[in-house]
């Protein structure tokens, strides 16, 4: 047994707090794509490609290092591009959920539409991974009225989409355990600039990644110290490069060795609140 797997054991049984780690691997998926834009921008493609290509690799690599378990929400169009890597993924021990079909937003869109992005979704899933995804994050958190129950019909049995709070809890409009994330644990807001295309529209500058990352681990540990879950957004593509990941293995380990968190998959969260609740 390495330190880092004996710090997580002895995190998963003293911690009050959970930190459920969760990666979106969009790839180039997207508006772009929606819209067919990608194939004549090849740089849409390049950028998103990067995730999939280069840190996802690395990723896995700092997790096997550590120990810790994983969620990545991904979207079919990505499972269906590269089978090869969710499959490892998912080999390596990690979750791979829901995250649309082509990333598509949902609200707005008509429940029928709504119905044909999940089943496409799910029948991808189970076409590459030989089983239906578990869980789905709402591209860019945008939730319709409708897509609850839609998500319970399609055989979801978790979402980790709303910004509502710091606890798991049962959705009263369908049968589903929400996990809700932290949008300061976005790295869009802090790492995602550039030049072409333009996004995110008004930021004009790289955070620091050291203090981006302090700053991520005292809200981390303030949160556990009070028993509460946080679950990251973070994007392979963006948070995957080099300097970066030098940047989260300090802040996974940080985490580890101080026993600060229990490291939970949003799946293992989702069923330990329902259990909890039954």
């Amino acid at each position: 047994m390495t330190s880092h797997e004996g710090a997580r054991r002895a995190a998963s049984a003293e911690a009050a707090g959970t930190f459920v780690l969760c990666f979106d691997l969009d790839g180039p998926s997207g508006d772009a794509l929606v819209s067919g834009e990608l194939w004549d921008k090849p740089g849409f493609f390049c950028q998103g490609a990067y995730g999939p290509h280069r840190a996802v690799p690395r990723i896995l690599g700092i997790l096997r290092e550590l120990g810790i378990r994983a969620t990545f929400f991904t979207p079919g169009w990505v499972v269906r591009t590269w089978p090869e890597l969710c499959l490892r993924i998912r080999e390596e021990g990690h979750e791979v959920s829901g995250h649309g079909d082509l990333h598509e937003q949902f609200f707005g869109r008509p429940a029928e539409e709504q119905r044909e992005v999940l089943e496409s979704a799910q029948a991808s899933f189970l076409s590459v991974l030989g089983e239906r995804a578990e869980g789905f994050r709402a591209p860019s958190g945008d939730y319709d009225p409708a897509t609850p129950a839609l998500l319970a019909e399609a055989g979801y049995t978790y979402s980790s989409s709303l910004r509502s709070g710091d606890r798991p809890f049962l959705r009263r409009d369908a049968p589903l355990v929400e996990i809700p994330a932290k949008s300061m644990f976005d790295d869009y807001a802090y790492f995602a600039y550039h030049r072409a295309p333009d996004f995110p529209r008004g930021l004009d500058r790289v955070a620091s990644y050291r203090t981006t990352f302090a700053t991520w681990a005292l809200e981390a540990r303030a949160a556990a110290a009070e028993g509460l879950t946080t679950a990251s957004i973070w994007h392979p593509k963006v948070i995957g490069t080099p300097g970066r990941l030098i940047e989260l293995e300090r802040f996974l380990a940080g985490l580890l060795e101080e026993g600060a968190v229990r490291f939970r998959t949003a799946r293992e969260v989702a069923r330990e609140c329902g259990e909890e609740r039954a």
